[in-house]
């Protein structure tokens, strides 16, 4: 008689354990498959990666300024950032001696500004 409660009591549990362990399963298998996809999305949005020390990058960004400016000295030079605004017509740009920082000073129909940029929000730099 002991047996066949003990034999009950280990069927009742069986049931108990497994929807929960189907469940845990289930829900793993749910976060890998996210996790896949995230990153199937993020290589395909991604550029390449490239470790480059920020004053080497700031010393690029000089040159190039440098010479569009020379290119045509009638030309207004241009810096794209990150957040999607332009610096247009730059007179002057200096690196900051970390070498992180640039300041730039451009013309505006107000005045000479002055406009502090991290370097690694420039995308680019162009002339017109």
């Amino acid at each position: 008689m002991n047996g066949f409660i003990l034999a009950s009591l280990l069927f009742l549990q069986t049931p108990a354990t497994q929807p929960a362990e189907q469940k845990e399963q289930k829900l793993r298998a749910q976060t890998q498959k996210k996790e896949t996809e995230a990153i199937g999305e993020m290589m395909k949005m991604s550029r390449s990666v490239m470790i480059i020390d920020p004053k080497e990058r700031a010393n690029d960004y000089m040159k190039a300024f440098e010479m569009l400016r020379q290119e045509k000295s009638t030309s207004k030079v241009f810096f794209d950032l990150s957040d999607g605004s332009k610096i247009s017509s730059v007179i002057d740009m200096k690196l900051m001696p970390g070498g992180s920082l640039v300041i730039f000073r451009y013309s505006t129909p107000h005045g000479i500004k002055y406009q502090v940029v991290e370097i690694e929000d420039i995308l680019g730099i162009y002339h017109q």
